[in-house]
């Protein structure tokens, strides 16, 4: 009986290493695909144009000055947790 589970064993590894060794390459992509994909990155690939914004002076409003954000920590922050 054990030479028995032994030889199906074999015989599933076998048949699973000739399944490993009968793969085939992955399918040429169609070419209305390799189409509609140039198509694509021509679009994404263009440089996208600089916008000017101008902004006039005369009209400005009085901005507040930059303040400057100090963060603090607290003590219990700064202790190792045990």
């Amino acid at each position: 009986m054990a030479t028995k589970v032994k030889l199906m064993k074999l015989l599933q590894e076998m048949r699973g290493l000739a399944e490993l060794n009968r793969r085939h390459p992955a399918p040429r992509p169609s070419a209305l695909y390799l189409l509609q994909l140039r198509s694509h990155m021509a679009e994404t690939s263009q440089s996208r144009r600089r916008l000017l914004v101008r902004i006039d002076l005369k009209d400005a409003i009085d901005l507040p000055h930059p303040v400057k954000i100090n963060h603090v920590r607290s003590r219990d922050t700064d202790e190792p947790a045990s």
